[in-house]
């Protein structure tokens, strides 16, 4: 209570205004003219804020009347917080409008793959005036174009903690070891007859390669590809064993991927709604926000 008792309620908004028209225009008669009102009536506001306050702020010159030292300070207070309350204001009628315009949400392609498609048909569905746009690329990269301010949004595998973004977890995954048919009682001796697929620009696959190295695990031949949907596709056609996330390994497809982590190693991976501090939560961006943040929270 003692906060709010300490505002200065007697300096009212019209009397502010009044004063801010005569400084912009430097004339009683403009800023009446400016503000609808009469010349008597903004004079008598200035007279009043002075008598309130205690000190001139105005100062008449030949050819116009300006601040005094006094009258910027008070002026200066009285835009911020006309700002201010304008911003609320705006805020309040953004959040009863119906969402509308251009949300670019970034994600990478195979996290894509699994996590919007249900999502993207129901949000199409019931927010029509939302035009959300994807961005695909690598999770670094997804980052990269969030920070630099061209994606709205993003879904980040491990974010990078970072000053200018809130990042909030969604789910979990896991990056392992598959093959296309049920494993033997040991799975190292079922690597060492196969070649192992993998994306080597992926952290998790360097961190399980490691990981493999120090066990003394080895496969007869390494087989680097650019993309997981393509380490998928060749695991499913018994090529080899195959470095991929639980639920890309497990999403859309008639046969089964059996896993061999573990015993043989894993890595746990993160997956977060991240967005910058600074970008102005419209409608749009909110739904967007909600919306995926639910949709994301079932997929747990």
């Amino acid at each position: 209570m003692a906060r709010y008792a300490a505002q200065p309620r007697d300096l009212d908004s019209p009397a502010l205004a009044a004063l801010l028209a005569v400084i912009d225009t430097g004339s009683f008669t403009e800023a009446a003219k400016q503000l609808r009102i009469s010349q008597p009536a903004v004079s008598l506001a200035i007279k009043r804020l002075e008598e309130r306050l205690g000190t001139a702020l105005l100062v008449r010159t030949r050819k116009r009347v300006a601040p005094s030292r006094p009258g910027e300070v008070l002026a200066t207070g009285a835009r911020l917080a006309f700002e201010a309350l304008g911003n609320a204001v705006a805020q309040i009628a953004d959040e009863h409008a119906e969402p509308s315009g251009r949300v670019v949400l970034g994600v990478h392609e195979s996290l894509a793959a699994y996590s919007l498609p249900t999502f993207m048909a129901r949000f199409l569905r019931d927010y029509p005036k939302v035009e959300l746009t994807l961005w695909n690329g690598r999770s670094q990269e997804v980052e990269r174009e969030l920070t630099a301010g061209r994606v709205d949004l993003a879904l980040i595998v491990n974010p990078r903690e970072h000053p200018d973004l809130i990042i909030v977890p969604v789910f979990e995954d896991s990056v392992e070891l598959f093959q296309c048919f049920r494993r033997t009682s040991d799975p190292a001796t079922a690597l060492a007859t196969l070649p192992l697929i993998y994306v080597p620009e992926l952290t998790q696959s360097q961190q399980i390669l490691a990981q493999l190295q120090k066990r003394r695990v080895t496969a007869p031949r390494l087989l680097p590809c650019s993309s997981l949907e393509l380490v998928k596709s060749l695991v499913l056609d018994e090529v080899g064993v195959g470095i991929l996330p639980r639920r890309v390994a497990e999403h859309g497809t008639r046969k089964r991927l059996y896993t061999l982590s573990p015993p043989l190693p894993l890595y746990r991976d993160r997956i977060a709604l991240v967005r910058r501090y600074d970008v102005p939560p419209t409608a749009a961006i909110r739904v967007v926000i909600n919306e995926l943040t639910a949709h994301c929270k079932s997929l747990r």
